[in-house]
């Protein structure tokens, strides 16, 4: 195929990822935290889409198809193939039942077939075959590299609905399992289906631009960009809707805060409100740890725990200042000093005679200091000395119960007034604090001031106590559901701030993602536009129209694939001047590349019918096409005529032949398709040894076989050499129309000029004269007997006209 090499057609391409980051490694503008977005975004969804683990790559062929009871089959009929690359031809005239091969593999891949697409009724009416609905079953073989042969079935009960079918799979010597998920196709098959039919072909355009669009956008992959956008627009509108829900919450929050006179409230509202929201502080507000900064709570906390004097505390000071006072005034100041003097000189004398010895008294001289004088002076000096200690104690019992009374009284301090806070007790607590600090100087006083104006002012501090921790507990109580709302909003709005950093970012790639998208458009299908041009320069032989550049712009309800061409050199829409033959190949030139990409594990490729609207140039260029594509994988072609595999034959191609035949009660069977001559040979010696049929009916019918035979070798012979000497086909197929009998024909096929005379070719050998006498003689009239030989010479004739180039 001139322009095209070996593996242009099935080229290496780029992944989806590697053409997103090669569009990423060209945009210097775009900072690298951008760039992780759009990769995290993308890892995402390729885990997602083409890298699951459930893909399985390995190469896979189709070694045979066997179909019974469904569509145009009936009994049980098998249709072998080669699971290599190559070319193979099935052809069968139309309801033949060769379709129905094709259908059963699109079926078992698929689970529908284009062909009854919106024709539900009918298809669910008719596809089971009228004159052997049952057994209905599908058998597709597969061969895979690395594993052993692959079988998928599809099986219906006698009554079951087309919908209302078993699908299995079975690996060898394994037993089988539902469905054919565990082939791991389903990505492949939306990507790289490899079944194709004249009925896609023909609607490919069907839908307009939009509908191409989509089509082509499945075959290269493009929703992985678009899944790539819309994920980065969904983590664009999550950051954005748990930002917005942050800031509706801390709106509600501020409007409930400002109803409230409540000190946290007002402070709260105001780090509410900054640009950058302190949520440390805010927390330590609404759960109490930083109340510190708070006058009011702090000193209504401070009153409600304010300690105050113990009634029993208050009293027993009271008993204990009487009691003292009460000892002092027994043992008066001058009691005590003349028995301390007297002590003194007792001590004194005692001391005296203690050195002196019994001797009379140093003072009056009348008394003596003897032992009777002695102890009576002990005794004295013991009862003085005790009377003294009395007397002490009940000073040091004085001076502490005053003590102890100067500090209970001073423990009720004056309070302050709380801003805003109603306390009626307090002006009664700091006068009667005041009063209660004012201690009178009596002993007997300051007890009676303990036990009235001390415990007034006590009782009265616990009222105001009680009016404090009341007013607190108010406020908690209004306070809570305030601060439990700011609470709910913390977590929100820390969750906020981290996206807030990832935002810009987001928005970023998601700018980036939507602006590369044509880009990322073209350069996907850059590969296999330019693929399908080459094809499309094989396949629109004698065609004015040439296919331009293939574009897809535009999204949502304004997306377009567009189809430039010229038609004469004159610019144009490719699409508005094709027919419908030229439409099919450009369907065809765009679907191959996708078909055998390198990225599908499907090495065939199943094509139904695709040279239908093909006039005999194209068909040329198809086969040339074929032949390409065949070097890498399997081509398995289904044609309703003979004309794709006379080509073949006439060109020269290497290719597997195989005809489809249905014979009554709708058997089909298959059968390698040798030359048409030769069939036609042979058609002719089982006319001839037929035992049960007249010799009338031989000798009228036998004679139009000799000719077809000649006919069809001449024609066979006169494309090979029209192919061989660069002429094209449409001129090749007007020479040959132009050629009306029989003889013409062979001097076409043999001398090159259908006028020549090919007598002396005829009189060169004896058989060449007899059969065409035979040919000629059938549409004249009967002949005579005709025997083998005569066949035989037909049999020779046949291969000399072939063999001729």
């Amino acid at each position: 195929m001139e322009g095209i090499e070996p593996g242009d057609i099935v080229q290496a391409e780029q992944s989806v990822q590697e053409s997103i980051l090669q569009l990423l490694d060209a945009d210097s503008e775009l900072d690298d935290a951008a760039r992780d977005v759009v990769l995290g975004a993308l890892a995402e969804v390729v885990d997602q889409t083409e890298c699951t683990a459930s893909t399985d790559w390995s190469p896979t062929y189709l070694t045979d198809i066997t179909v019974s009871g469904f569509r145009g089959i009936g009994s049980t009929a098998k249709l072998d193939l080669h699971p290599a690359p190559g070319l193979t031809v099935i052809s069968g005239r139309n309801g033949s039942g060769k379709s129905s091969f094709a259908e059963a593999v699109e079926l078992a891949l698929t689970g529908s077939s284009y062909r009854w697409r919106g024709k539900q009724t009918l298809w669910s009416e008719s596809w089971r075959n009228l004159h052997k609905p049952n057994p209905c079953a599908l058998r597709v073989g597969f061969t895979r590299e690395g594993s052993g042969p692959i079988r998928v079935g599809v099986d219906w009960e006698p009554d079951a609905d087309l919908s209302d079918r078993t699908l299995w799979t079975q690996r060898e010597g394994e037993p089988p399992t539902d469905g054919i998920d565990s082939l791991g196709w389903a990505r492949s098959l939306e990507l790289h289906r490899p079944v194709l039919t004249y009925e896609e072909l023909g609607r490919l355009f069907d839908g307009g631009p939009s509908a191409l669009y989509d089509a082509l956008a499945k075959l290269l992959g493009l929703e992985v960009l678009s899944a790539v956008e819309k994920r980065l627009a969904s983590d664009l509108k999550d950051a954005k809707a748990v930002r917005d829900a942050a800031d509706h919450a801390r709106k509600r929050a501020i409007t409930a805060l400002t109803s409230s006179d409540d000190e946290r409230a007002v402070h709260t509202v105001k780090l509410l409100k900054k640009h950058v929201r302190p949520l440390d502080d805010i927390q330590a507000v609404v759960t109490g740890a930083g109340h510190s900064e708070l006058e009011v709570l702090r000193a209504l906390e401070m009153l409600g725990e304010t300690e105050l004097p113990l009634v029993e505390d208050i009293e027993a000071c009271a008993t204990r200042l009487r009691a003292a006072a009460e000892a002092i005034r027994r043992n008066e100041m001058e009691m005590v000093a003349l028995t301390a003097e007297r002590v003194d000189l007792l001590h004194g004398a005692l001391e005296y005679h203690s050195r002196a010895g019994e001797t009379d008294c140093p003072v009056c001289g009348d008394g003596r200091l003897d032992a009777e004088w002695t102890e009576r002076t002990r005794t004295a000096v013991v009862e003085g000395e005790a009377a003294v200690a009395e007397y002490r104690s009940a000073a040091i019992d004085l001076e502490r119960a005053r003590a102890e009374a100067d500090t209970l009284t001073l423990r009720l301090q004056p309070l302050v007034a709380v801003d805003g806070v109603e306390l009626s007790a307090l002006d009664e607590y700091n006068t009667a604090a005041e009063r209660a600090r004012t201690v009178p100087a009596d002993h007997g006083a300051c007890a009676e001031h303990l036990e009235t104006a001390l415990l007034d002012a006590v009782s009265i501090a616990e009222t105001l106590r009680d009016e404090a921790a009341a007013a607190l507990a108010e406020r908690e109580d209004a306070w809570g559901p305030l601060a439990a709302e700011v609470a709910a909003w913390i977590p929100q709005e820390r969750r906020a701030q981290q996206l807030d950093s990832q935002f810009r970012s987001i928005n970023a790639a998601r700018t980036w993602a939507t602006k590369q998208a044509a880009d990322f458009r073209n350069l996907r299908l850059k590969p296999i536009a330019a693929q399908a041009r080459q094809i499309w320069s094989e396949l629109r032989q004698e065609s004015n129209v040439d296919l331009g550049d293939i574009t897809l712009t535009g999204t949502a309800t304004k997306r377009k694939a567009v189809l430039g061409g010229s038609v004469d050199g004159e610019p144009t829409h490719a699409l508005s001047v094709m027919s419908q033959g030229e439409q099919n190949a450009v369907a065809l030139a765009l679907f191959l590349p996708r078909a055998t990409s390198v990225e599908s594990p499907f090495r065939f490729v199943v094509l139904d019918d695709p040279i239908q609207a093909m006039d005999p140039s194209k068909i040329d260029g198809f086969v040339r096409v074929l032949t390409q594509i065949a070097r890498t994988h399997q081509i398995v072609v289904f044609s309703h005529d003979d004309r794709l595999a006379s080509v073949i034959r006439e060109t020269g191609v290497d290719a597997r032949l195989i005809e489809v035949i249905r014979e009554s009660g709708s058997k089909v069977r298959t059968r390698l398709n040798i030359d048409p001559p030769g069939r036609l040979v042979s058609d002719a010696f089982a006319m001839i040894q037929d035992t049960k049929l007249a010799e009338e009916v031989k000798g009228r019918v036998a004679p139009n076989l000799f000719r077809m035979a000649l006919e069809s070798a001449a024609r066979q012979a006169h494309y090979a050499r029209q192919s061989t000497t660069g002429t094209s086909r449409l001129a090749a197929e007007e020479r040959w129309q132009a050629a009306k009998t029989t003889r013409q024909r062979l001097a076409l096929a043999v001398l090159g000029d259908e006028k020549a005379d090919v007598t002396s070719w005829l009189h060169a050998r004896p058989s060449r004269k007899n059969v065409l006498d035979i040919g000629n003689a059938g549409a004249h009239g009967q002949v005579g007997k005709l025997s083998k030989a005569d066949v035989r010479d037909l049999e020779a004739v046949v291969a000399d006209i072939v063999g001729t180039r």
